[in-house]
């Protein structure tokens, strides 16, 4: 059973001489888990009909579908991060850490069909997987040891790279037909979060020490969005993310916050939960959010 929370949202006056509209929150859910799980992050499906949630640790992950249908566990050897939702639903794909006996840490690139529950190993594990990928159809880019290459997951006309916003060692990098370019349009800093928009014509990306930003594919035209983390697009203006407060060890205060291009930024919660890690439908009508009590929510937009 969901409890449903509706919050008011006052009206954000536009620095612009016509107002921008940001989104408006209509019901604020708290969607059931099973019993004994604890939401540690959220991917929520293109359409919205169901979310993907990593458990305590980042072990493991479980698919929660919003018509009230049982939930799907899917085990994970190693710790997930950074799950995407193919554009169809089918599909889910992660990162994968595992520790070798070495000690040294390695990441793959592995893919989950849903419906069969067909574990397949996009990339094998390395010491370079850089994050940040691209899923386009049933075909997902990714860059490995300093190469682009793409992976089928499904049926596919072709199997052509697609453009991959993503980080290397820090730095901010775009590549495209097989060339790597490093960005950095802040200069030399610790670039994390990075995704294209869904036009493909600019990326976001959080520079650590100084906030959230947007750029073109050339890394110019750079528009400055504040104290957003771990952002993710809404639609080709509109981002959605946290504005957090920790002491040092742990988030003591966050809000889920929606800004535009042209500066308008408003908070879609209140203080009533500790809301972090965003992630947004790509029909832009639900954003999922966790806490830090491992509860997951569901925004619906107006």
């Amino acid at each position: 059973m969901m409890k449903k929370l509706v919050i008011s949202v006052a009206l954000l006056a536009s620095a612009v001489l016509v107002k921008a509209e940001l989104p408006q929150v209509a019901t604020i859910e708290e969607i059931a888990l099973p019993a004994g799980s604890a939401a540690m992050s959220s991917t929520v499906s293109p359409d919205g009909s169901f979310i993907v949630i990593s458990d305590a640790g980042h072990q493991g992950l479980t698919k929660i579908s919003l018509d009230g249908s049982a939930p799907v566990k899917y085990q994970v050897d190693g710790t997930v991060r950074n799950v995407t939702i193919s554009p169809d639903g089918a599909n889910i794909v992660f990162r994968n850490i595992v520790t070798g006996k070495d000690k040294l840490r390695r990441s793959s690139l592995v893919n989950i069909n849903l419906a069969s529950k067909a574990v397949t190993q996009l990339v094998a594990p390395t010491r370079h997987l850089n994050d940040g990928v691209t899923v386009s159809g049933n075909v997902v880019s990714a860059v490995s040891d300093g190469v682009a290459k793409a992976h089928a997951v499904g049926r596919a006309a072709r199997v052509a790279v697609a453009p991959v916003a993503s980080i290397d060692y820090g730095h901010l990098t775009y590549t495209k037909d097989g060339r790597t370019t490093v960005l950095d349009p802040m200069g030399r800093g610790s670039y994390i979060w990075p995704s294209i928009s869904p036009d493909g014509k600019k990326i976001l990306y959080y520079l650590t020490g100084s906030g959230c930003f947007v750029c073109d594919t050339e890394g110019r035209n750079i528009a400055q969005l504040g104290g957003i983390r771990a952002a993710k697009w809404l639609d080709n203006n509109t981002v959605v993310g946290m504005n957090d407060t920790d002491n040092g060890e742990v988030i003591v205060a966050s809000n889920i916050v929606v800004a535009d291009l042209e500066g308008n930024r408003k908070a879609l919660t209140d203080d009533s939960v500790i809301a972090a890690y965003p992630s947004a439908s790509a029909d832009g009508k639900h954003i999922s959010f966790t806490t830090e009590k491992g509860l997951l929510y569901l925004i619906n937009l107006k």
